[in-house]
């Protein structure tokens, strides 16, 4: 490692901290918080220039501070060690690969680099009605959110549709938050909502929103999906079908790391649920079968 190298890498993390307003303490705590522990002295290292990233599991959290910092992706890692390999990133948007970029674009115009940026999951409750063709027609939200900045206060949910004819979506607050701007792109259907919080959060604690987005899906539904990032609590989705339609059966899956594994589950009813705790990076989800 070269002098002028280190000392690239401490200003950069300087300058990114001053940026954000954030002290050494708020980033540790900003880390913990994603799952990416680091030592108050391990950061104060980094930043003076005495020492660099090197273990793999600091790497990982070069990655993380850059999201933290709203640093481009990259912008940290970069300067370290030459020559170093660099780390796979935990893809925020391997549920919708195709449609990342406009996912990407989107979240720029809100201001944002990713969704999370102020704001985790750690409890989540998610409800999915559909009608007696089998076609979504309401989603409904409940999420404990944690700050993991200072005055943290705004979150973005990303939402994608299946077909260009739907109709914008509506995103209506049940509780919690307010909703401010909503950006779209009508080609690859991404709408992207920001969730304002009805007050700033210290770093560590805790708000509980409520959403609901009505949807206007023209073909019949089989899949509900949630992409857990970081890791949360608890996940519970909660599948609830019109009495005339109902599925003859229904499965389970979690996709981590690229590998799918699921599971037959019960159908009670005229609802299906499924709840994981501890969970992410990842996807868990319900898919259902139709009869003839």
């Amino acid at each position: 490692m070269s002098a002028g190298r280190g000392h690239r890498f401490a200003d950069a993390l300087a300058e990114g901290l001053e940026r954000r307003g954030m002290s050494l303490a708020a980033l540790r705590d900003a880390l913990a918080a994603r799952g990416t522990p680091m030592s108050l002295a391990a950061l104060s290292y980094w930043r003076s220039g005495l020492r660099q990233p090197q273990q793999e599991q600091s790497m990982r959290a070069v990655v993380v501070i850059e999201e933290i910092l709203g640093m481009l992706p990259g912008e940290l890692e970069s300067l370290t060690s030459p020559g170093r390999r660099r780390l796979p990133r935990s893809d925020l948007f391997a549920v919708y690969p195709d449609r990342q970029d406009v996912i990407l674009r989107l979240l720029r115009e809100l201001g944002m680099s990713h969704p999370y940026e102020e704001l985790v999951e750690r409890e989540v409750t998610t409800k999915y009605d559909l009608d007696a063709r089998g076609c979504a027609v309401r989603f409904t939200n409940i999420a404990v959110l944690e700050a993991v900045v200072p005055g943290a206060r705004r979150l973005a949910l990303v939402m994608v549709g299946e077909t260009p004819d739907e109709r914008p979506l509506e995103f209506t607050s049940l509780g919690g938050y307010r909703v401010g701007q909503v950006v779209r792109d009508r080609e690859s259907m991404v709408t992207i909502a920001e969730m304002l919080l009805e007050e700033e959060l210290p770093v560590g604690e805790t708000a509980i929103v409520e959403q609901q987005v009505e949807l206007d899906a023209a073909e019949d539904d089989n899949e509900l999906r949630y992409w857990a990032w970081p890791r949360v609590g608890s996940v519970s989705l909660w599948v609830r079908y019109h009495p005339d339609k109902v599925p003859v059966r229904c499965e389970s899956f979690t996709i981590v790391n690229g590998t799918e594994e699921s599971h037959e589950v019960p159908i009670h009813g005229t609802s299906v649920h499924r709840t994981v705790a501890k969970f992410g990076p990842g996807t868990v989800g319900l898919r259902w079968f139709w009869g003839d």
